[in-house]
């Protein structure tokens, strides 16, 4: 399914052509096709063992596809030496569905590490950077916590403000709001809301919450599982996506129990659960 907008390539921050990933016999995902634009936050969506990991996995180059290629500020990532990788990846951030904090350091040391490590900052200036991305998602003054002294909520904050901390262009954020409280859910999502108004960041969003998809998303994908394995189902604005009246979809974000999405797992359906593809 290939997205049919008027765009200019200039606008075009990732595209994705012809995406194949087959693990053994089992294909993932089938032929999948889609760009995001500048200024977007582009959610991608889908029940469990849809493939939703696999993919955000080859879009950050951590996994090679079996076929396809995605495009990042217009260079192929799936065939970049890991020298290029390394040099793309400066320009996006990864916010990590469980924060991947370092225990054994503070909130502003988790902070500062990109800083230190894949910038030209100068040391006397990162812990005025650190403050102000901590003022961003609205914890100034914790700076001196341990990961293990705040909240699950707050850990994702600060690994938000970790993402955010190089300035990226691009913005990928892996279930940004699972196990958190409807109030903390729209706190984070205001968040990811503002990084994209009011900085200018390109957001990917990978989540099943369709209360916060909706929220956020300028546009929408879902992916198919079971006998539409790989395939996109949908994609559009949520507009869109609330009016299409594909059976498999509106089941989905409806939440309802009766449908064409199977409840009952396949051996396949549970090996890629393990796997990753929740």
């Amino acid at each position: 399914m290939k997205s049919t907008a008027n765009t200019s390539p200039s606008d075009i921050i990732l595209e994705v052509k012809d995406l194949v990933q087959v693990y053994g016999k089992r294909p993932v995902l089938n032929g999948i096709n889609f760009q995001v634009r500048k200024g977007e936050t582009f959610v991608i969506m889908g029940g469990s063992g849809c493939g939703k990991t696999t993919l955000l996995r080859i879009l950050i180059g951590a996994q090679r596809p079996t076929s396809g290629s995605v495009h990042i500020f217009g260079e192929d990532i799936t065939t970049a030496s890991p020298q290029e990788l390394d040099r793309i990846r400066l320009r996006f951030g990864m916010n990590f569905q469980f924060g991947a904090l370092f225990q054994s350091m503070t909130v502003g040391e988790n902070i500062a590490l990109p800083l230190q490590e894949h910038s030209q900052v100068d040391p006397s200036l990162i812990e005025m950077v650190v403050k102000m991305k901590l003022e961003l998602v609205g914890l100034t003054g914790f700076e001196n916590f341990k990961p293990s002294e705040i909240s699950g909520g707050m850990r994702k904050r600060v690994g938000l403000a970790r993402a955010l901390a190089l300035d990226p262009e691009l913005l990928f954020s892996d279930e940004p709001t699972s196990g958190l409280d409807p109030v903390m859910t729209a706190v984070v999502d205001q968040l990811t809301l503002d990084s994209t108004r009011k900085i200018g960041v390109t957001a990917v969003v990978v989540s099943h919450d369709m209360t916060s998809c909706f929220r956020i998303a300028t546009r929408m994908l879902m992916l198919g599982s079971g006998t539409r394995q790989g395939d996109i189902v949908a994609e559009g604005t949520p507009a869109e996506i609330k009016a299409n009246p594909d059976p498999f979809l509106q089941q989905f974000i409806r939440g309802e129990a009766d449908g064409p999405i199977p409840f009952r797992l396949s051996q396949d359906d549970y090996l890629k659960h393990l796997l990753g593809d929740g």
